[in-house]
């Protein structure tokens, strides 16, 4: 009988717990909040009530369905998203029981990247003011929230400045990266910006790219009409993005510093990288500072985020896609995203099973433990079967 009852024990399906790091969550704050507008000099603040905010040239706006093309459910009582603490408590924080959640301003980093029509010290402002709203609003709330460092990114020394007060500040530890918007003045491996990569390797914060919205610069064709295009094109910026970081040797020059790239899919990677390596075997001389082939630079430095999760009509293709990302060895480099609160939000359940529990594991918390020194809640996350 006892073996029986031995027997039947083993037959019951064990459940571990997964532990959620939430690496791209949309703050609801915008430039017309009093929380932002009260952080900006009297000077600017009225230059804004009177201006406006001007984008940079480059943006043109987006025809939504509705503001932040949010999820239904995530309208608070006053009509706003993401902007209640408890609905985001209610909806992802206790929901799956993260352990944090990285707040990615888009506010900083789209109207405050210097450049363009917008004035510098406008713009080094804009960025404060972004990080400082963020900060109240969001990191104090609640010891979960992790914050994305807006900087003026076309002003480099200021950059630098902005990176040091936060990260030298009494939150320093909150603040786990400085994400900025695709469509730099210059190719991003530009010399230009190597002043603010040498301050975020000196504190081992990577630098996030954030897509952005309709973008003369996210095409090689001109300006697009639809949002269905802008969606379908997420990844066409990174095929100029990796290569210039890459030829330009800025990882070379900076062997610590991370990128990662935001909502910005993953399975073009590594066809990517076949083709560097395809163009470097006849074009070596060109680039012969480069110490390495172009695919160990993507393997070693460049991070990925699950949104907007990879999807394909039939299951065995999207295995195979799978394959293919691991058997690169990106497996270990790749970090979960819920960007909430957008209406093709993804949650820690939507990672296919056939993955298995360790890369679940990586995928869902560990990558992103290591890569923003976020702590691991004890016994926080969701079950799921092993």
């Amino acid at each position: 009988m006892a073996d029986l009852l031995d027997h039947k024990v083993d037959k019951v399906p064990t459940v571990r717990k997964f532990p959620v790091i939430d690496t791209d969550h949309h703050p609801g704050i915008n430039q017309n909040d009093a929380v932002f507008l009260n952080r900006l000099p009297e000077r600017w603040r009225e230059y804004m009530e009177m201006i406006g905010v001007r984008f940079t040239g480059q943006m043109a706006t987006t025809p939504t369905q509705r503001s932040m093309t949010h999820r239904l459910d995530s309208v608070d009582e006053s009509g706003r998203t993401g902007v209640s603490i408890p609905l985001i408590r209610e909806q992802v924080l206790d929901k799956y029981d993260v352990s944090g959640a990285v707040i990615t301003s888009t506010l900083g980093a789209r109207i405050g990247r210097g450049g363009g029509n917008c004035p510098q010290e406008l713009a080094c402002e804009i960025s404060r003011a972004a990080n400082e709203a963020m900060r109240e609003h969001y990191l104090e709330a609640d010891p979960r929230f992790y914050g994305a460092i807006c900087a003026p990114v076309e002003v480099p020394a200021e950059a630098v400045k902005e990176i040091q007060r936060l990260k030298e500040g009494d939150m320093g530890h909150r603040w786990v990266e400085m994400l900025i918007e695709p469509g730099t003045d210059y190719a991003m491996g530009n010399p230009k910006y190597w002043p603010v990569y040498e301050a975020l390797e000196h504190y081992d914060i990577p630098i996030s790219v954030h897509v952005s919205g309709l973008s003369r610069r996210s095409t090689g064709t001109g300006q697009q009409n639809f949002y269905f295009e802008a969606h379908c094109n997420i990844a066409l910026r990174n095929y100029s993005m990796v290569p210039s970081m890459v030829f330009e040797g800025v990882f070379d020059r900076f062997p610590n510093l991370k990128m990662t790239l935001t909502e910005q899919s993953w399975s073009w990677a590594v066809p990517l990288a076949w083709r560097m390596d395809a163009t470097y075997n006849v074009m070596r001389k060109e680039v012969s500072h480069l110490q390495r082939k172009p695919s160990e630079y993507i393997r070693d430095h460049f991070y990925f985020h699950t949104q907007p999760l990879e999807e394909t009509e039939f299951a065995e293709d999207l295995k195979e896609l799978w394959d293919q990302f691991l058997d690169f060895g990106l497996g270990e480099h790749l970090m979960f995203a819920t960007d909430y609160p957008h209406w093709d939000f993804d949650s820690p359940y939507s990672l296919p099973a056939f993955l298995g529990d360790d890369l679940r594991r990586s995928i869902l918390a560990e990558t992103a433990s290591r890569v923003y020194h976020i702590p691991l809640l004890e016994n926080s996350g969701i079950s799921l079967p092993a």
